[in-house]
């Protein structure tokens, strides 16, 4: 098997894979940031820096990975007319055991949550709410050294018999027979043209390169892929980042929001985040996509020693980092909807290989900013429910326009090549195979049918471990 991409996904697929692989990456074992330049995209839609993940080294985006990691809702997988022209052909219980095997494959232990005792005031506030309920992140961060970096954590998989890595090798152009992928060739870090014979094929890239190669391969190749070439390279989304405003609160309120809303840190153990999310009752009342909403405590300038204390006692005794004063801002992330009109295509520039550009347009539409405004507003209400302090709204975010003054970058690049049980929906079927294709497999982001509020990394291992089951099962069969 042949697996181009050596990021979350390609290194996760390789790892649990019983039979020979070999994984084909373009950067080098660190972040290479000459051939990161040297192969830039173009933007022509809503300003975002598009090549700020598309990190070429072993590991892949995992090179500048938070760590943080959350299942996607069972809300996520459903048909949301107003979100997606046709939602996930599978269920979230189609990914349980999935996600439970890629939380132990980042040493998160799944059992620990919730640990601390602080959650309860959050879980109690929501119980009984109708538009806002508590959700959890957990980090990859227990072992020194921080986060987890998959070139590092998997390197060892490449000394066992059968399993190889080929770097720096930029794939320049896929061999297609009929509907059989029989080789990728490739350009290697010595100049050299090589050419990489398999069986079975797994693009396993970051979205933005997948929906390239792929667009490329489709232009040179007319007949290859024109089952899928209507959703192919469309549907790109990212999650909306949006800085929703601040908090006032008194003393008295400033403290239980701490102690609900934050992250909180154990030596020795995995950290946890306290946040909300939407409710799915209230999401499909108002037709708007799923939504997260935390809150950040930025120090005040002036502070006394006095004022750090508790919170440095704090955070080593893995209890609530408890600061005196502080600015408290609200970052909410927003799901985007499915739109055809937000799409990687290329770009008429080419690379130093003579391979055409990425072409990102991406769209902010009615839904997504329907969806940042009434996850601002409910938050504002739950804040006034619960007496914990009044919510200064950003201006700028409103169901008509969300100024790019309170819009960040999330790095969640998502969509192009998205799962259906059909071509004429997407560009993948439920165990990943391309369309139309005999030996063809995509795994990442760019598979997924909707975005959810959910940073992505967790559910691409947790699609990875389903494609190796899944190809496991094909193999025993021949």
């Amino acid at each position: 098997m042949a697996i181009l991409g050596s990021g979350p996904a390609g290194l996760t697929l390789a790892s649990k894979l019983n039979s020979d692989c070999v994984v084909i990456e373009s950067g080098h074992w660190d972040l290479d940031l000459k051939n990161h330049r040297e192969f830039h995209s173009i933007n022509s839609g809503e300003p975002t820096d598009i090549d700020s993940v598309r990190l070429r080294g072993v590991g892949g985006a995992s090179l500048r990975w938070s760590g943080r990691c959350i299942a996607l809702d069972d809300y996520d997988f459903e048909d949301r007319e107003w979100i997606a022209e046709a939602g996930w052909p599978i269920a979230r219980h189609d990914l349980d055991d999935h996600y439970a095997e890629a939380l132990r494959l980042l040493g998160i232990d799944e059992t620990e949550n919730p640990r601390f005792a602080n959650h309860m005031p959050l879980g109690e506030a929501t119980r009984h709410d109708r538009e806002l309920r508590h959700c959890t992140w957990l980090f990859a961060d227990r072992k020194p050294g921080g986060m987890v970096r998959f070139g590092k954590k998997f390197r060892g998989e490449f000394t066992r018999p059968g399993k190889h890595l080929i770097y720096g090798a930029h794939c320049v152009d896929v061999v297609q027979e009929g509907e059989a992928v029989r080789a990728l060739k490739v350009i290697d870090r010595a100049n050299r043209m090589r050419t990489i014979k398999a069986r079975r094929f797994v693009i396993a890239s970051g979205c933005v390169e997948t929906c390239r190669l792929l667009l490329a391969h489709d232009r040179a190749n007319p007949a290859a892929l024109g089952k899928v070439r209507a959703w192919l390279g469309r549907g790109f989304m990212q999650h909306l980042r949006l800085d929703a405003g601040s908090v006032r609160s008194d003393p008295g309120q400033f403290h239980p929001l701490q102690r609900m809303l934050n992250i909180f840190h154990k030596p020795g153990h995995n950290s946890q985040e306290f946040g909300l999310s939407l409710e799915p009752a209230f999401a499909r009342e108002k037709k708007v996509g799923n939504a997260s909403i935390i809150l950040r405590y930025v120090p005040e300038r002036g502070l006394s020693p006095l004022d750090w204390t508790p919170s440095i006692m704090g955070r080593l005794l893995g209890r609530t980092p408890h600061l005196r004063r502080a600015k408290v801002m609200v970052e909410i992330d927003t799901e985007q909807a499915v739109s055809p009109s937000s799409f990687i295509s290329l770009a008429e520039q080419k690379d130093k290989y003579g391979q055409p550009r990425a072409l990102v347009h991406w769209v902010i539409d009615e839904v997504d900013r329907r969806t940042g405004f009434e996850a601002m507003r409910a938050f504002g209400r739950f804040l006034q429910r619960h007496e914990l302090g009044l919510l200064d709204e950003c201006q700028e975010i409103s169901p008509d326009a969300i100024s790019s003054h309170c819009r960040r970058d999330t790095l969640h690049q998502l969509g192009g090549t998205r799962m259906s049980d059909s071509a004429a929906t997407g560009v993948v079927d439920r165990d990943l195979k391309v369309h139309g294709t005999a030996n063809l497999w995509v795994v990442g982001g760019s598979v997924f049918s909707t975005g959810g509020h959910a940073n992505p990394t967790l559910t691409i291992m947790a699609l990875a471990n389903r494609l190796a089951h899944h190809l496991g099962k094909v193999s025993s069969a021949r």
